[in-house]
């Protein structure tokens, strides 16, 4: 019998069944090959290089989030910029008539200043930008400190000569010596809620509206927007009003905390404006006294802090502040309502942190500062 023979009466004498294990197997084999190759292989590759003590650390430390504390969220001028106003919302069908003329004053010509009103004093000479320079008193708001007035006492009537600048500016798109003069608004703020053509037109037309004085100050609103002028801004030489829309007062953003942080570091240096003392325009919260939500994992956040003699940072305040503001900065709070307690933090649990505290009228001041350990 030939080799040929023999090896074809081998092959019919094989079970089927065997012959079928074999290339199953065999395929078995290829496709754990290539999983090898191109799935286990490359992943082991990525993984960093650990000593057993580093690996113990990075289980004890995994945890960065708090459940006691969220992110704060609300309608502010990047939810809700005034350039997504449709033009029939910012310039109403049925008001067609042509931008007011004047500032609307209409039942307020014998307005005065009330008996809780303080005190509001100002003096033409500007300070020199130093840390060293002695300033002189200033309002308590944003008033040019280039400009004189007389001093304001309770029971004085209300001359609106503030207002009168800022709607002369608004009215004529002046928004560089509106920026200027109410320079505590964060910019970008400013910019979406005062600059815009949306946001111009809409101001002035609810400036046109007959006002209304509340024990706060006076208020001019229409269907878009209310625009809110304190006391104390009624009293400036240069008022800087509140734009309120929709009805809701803006959320505090990382904008505004980062500019409030960035002030407050100038001043140890050059000021923003030559005023910006703390004896001027208070950064400091009067009183602390955060939440369990905040001080349950941060401590150290109940601990107010305090400048120094010179009303500036003390040194390692400063270098904090600095690399807290070197990254994205996050808020985090206990509750989304208003008053609120706000951590700034680059996550909800790492250090260095901030702690704020921002009232339901916008006033922001700062609390406590906690660096790296």
């Amino acid at each position: 019998m030939s080799k040929k023979d023999s090896l074809q009466l081998w092959l019919l004498s094989t079970p089927k069944r065997l012959v079928a294990g074999l290339f199953l197997l065999a395929a078995a084999g290829i496709l754990l090959v290539l999983v090898t190759l191109f799935i286990v292989a490359p992943q082991i590759a990525a993984m960093p290089n650990q000593t057993p003590s580093e690996s113990n650390h990075s289980r004890s430390t995994t945890k960065l989030s708090s459940p006691l504390l969220v992110e704060v969220t609300g309608s502010n001028f990047r939810t809700n910029s005034t350039l997504k106003m449709t033009p029939a919302k910012s310039a109403p069908e049925d008001t067609p008539e042509p931008p007011p003329a004047a500032l609307n004053l209409e039942g307020l010509q014998d307005l005065t200043y009330p008996e809780s009103f303080s005190n509001v004093s100002e003096v033409s000479t500007r300070p020199s930008p130093s840390q060293t320079a002695r300033r002189m008193p200033t309002p308590t708001r944003s008033a040019e400190t280039s400009l004189k007035k007389e001093s304001i006492e309770s029971g004085d009537p209300v001359q609106f000569t503030g207002m009168q600048a800022f709607f002369k500016d608004l009215q004529t798109g002046n928004f560089g010596a509106m920026q200027r003069s109410c320079w505590l608004i964060t910019p970008e703020v400013f910019t979406d809620r005062y600059t815009t053509p949306p946001a111009q037109k809409v101001l002035l037309h609810a400036l046109s509206q007959t006002p209304k004085a509340t024990d706060d100050g006076v208020s001019w609103s229409d269907s878009n927007v209310e625009v809110r002028a304190s006391w104390s801004e009624l009293a400036d030489r240069y008022s800087c009003p509140t734009a309120i829309y929709d009805g809701k007062m803006d959320s505090v953003t990382r904008e505004d905390v980062s500019y409030l942080i960035a002030r407050i570091m100038a001043r140890s240096s050059y000021p923003f404006n030559g005023a910006d003392a703390e004896e001027n325009y208070p950064t400091l919260c009067e009183k602390w006294s955060p939440p369990p939500g905040i001080t349950k994992y941060t401590p150290e956040a109940a601990q107010k802090l305090h400048y120094t003699e010179r009303g500036l940072l003390d040194d390692d305040t400063f270098k904090t502040l600095q690399e807290l503001r070197s990254e994205s900065i996050h808020l985090y709070t206990v509750k989304n309502t208003y008053p609120m307690y706000i951590r700034a933090a680059h996550s909800q649990l790492e250090e260095p942190s901030a702690y704020f505290f921002r009232d339901k009228d916008g006033s922001l001041c700062l609390g406590s500062v906690v660096k790296k350990s």
